[in-house]
């Protein structure tokens, strides 16, 4: 089978992840993957093509350009599979997918395209998915959304939980930690809401004044962010350690991990967390709270309240003694319902459905 992947981007990101995950097992089993990208390659891509993928960076211009380059590399591949990664690539490339003749077309809705909707952009995606095979949801809140937005095609939305592979230590350097150590590993942006984690940090750490804070991750409010640090007075307690491809040496040594988000779909961040064995602290949104639903190591709060982080994070400090026993329980719920065999044999599925 011949699939190609559509994405915006192979940068580090959760859904860039996915997709360089994806090809890997894809191609171990014996299928012939590329990938497509409109905006760049990015890092992920570049280690693809060390690994022999086929990568190409469509040229920039406007839509119909694009239209029209994605026709003519997918009439010339021949692909059996068109896997669009996200809204644009849906809206871009499933109709010239189903004119140059590609036998199945899915796409991913990665986020968790919460309402109230982008009226605009969710009734080119609903025209982009009437020519598509199925459209997956990466959590059940998700998968509810996209039925209840304008004219859905309800009957080709599923539902395929994100998942990851354990992390397996790679004998890096760890970081040094003291105390009770707290690490979020998000892109820093407004939908992460890492200056509700500040402030709850603050609050917790008057209350628990061993805890340390990682913030592993880089995007456009790094500079706010690390102002609000030395505004509420956290300087030595927090550190940034800005974009890490690979965030194992992180998960070895912090206690517990958390997520502030104010929108999501499923992080795999908190699953790779889990696979971990790192108990979790996350908001109720998106697929996060149904994680804590399945799993008694992850607790959610509402999203926008430090109060109620702060206080989630003190119990979890002072009950230090039970980590071991809730790193197990992590594991367990990973295994049971994340692991990424399950999500690539869904998938594959889907192509031959």
């Amino acid at each position: 089978m011949k699939i190609v992947h559509l994405a915006e981007t192979l940068e580090v990101g959760g859904a860039e992840k996915l997709v360089a995950s994806l090809c890997r097992w894809q191609r171990e089993q014996g299928q012939d993957v590329s990938v497509q990208c409109l905006y760049r390659v990015g890092w992920l891509g570049e280690e693809l093509r060390k690994e022999k993928f086929d990568i190409l960076l469509h040229e920039p211009g406007g839509k119909a350009d694009w239209i029209a380059s994605i026709y003519r590399e997918l009439k010339r591949l021949k692909p059996d599979v068109l896997h669009c990664h996200n809204a644009t690539a849906a809206i871009l490339g499933a109709i010239p997918a189903r004119a140059a003749g590609v036998k199945r077309i899915v796409v991913t809705r990665h986020g968790g395209i919460a309402r109230p909707y982008a009226i605009r952009k969710e009734l080119k995606f609903t025209l982009a998915a009437r020519w598509c095979d199925w459209i997956v949801a990466v959590c059940e809140e998700a998968r509810r959304n996209l039925i209840a937005a304008p004219f859905s095609t309800r009957r080709k939305i599923v539902r395929i939980y994100n998942a990851v592979c354990a992390p397996r230590p790679t004998g890096a350097e760890l970081p040094v930690k003291s105390g009770f150590t707290l690490l979020t590993v998000a892109r820093l942006s407004p939908a992460k809401d890492q200056q509700t984690l500040l402030r709850a940090f603050a609050i917790a750490k008057a209350r628990v004044t061993d805890l340390q804070l990682w913030i592993v991750g880089d995007g456009s409010l790094r500079t706010e962010l690390q102002a609000l640090a030395q505004q509420i007075g956290l300087n030595g307690s927090v550190t940034f350690f800005g974009e890490k491809a690979d965030v194992a040496p992180f998960l070895e040594s912090a206690d517990l991990f958390t997520l502030s988000s104010v929108t999501e779909g499923l992080p795999l961040s908190l699953l790779e967390a889990m696979a971990a064995g790192v108990p979790s602290i996350v908001t109720k949104v998106g697929g996060m709270t149904e994680v804590a639903n399945l799993s008694a190591a992850t607790v959610a709060v509402p999203a926008s309240n430090p109060i109620a982080l702060a206080d989630a994070i003190e119990i979890m400090a002072q009950s230090r003694d039970q980590l071991p026993f809730l790193g197990t329980v992590a594991r367990q719920c990973h295994a049971a319902n994340f692991t990424f065999d399950r999500m690539a044999k869904e998938y594959a599925a889907l192509y031959a459905n």
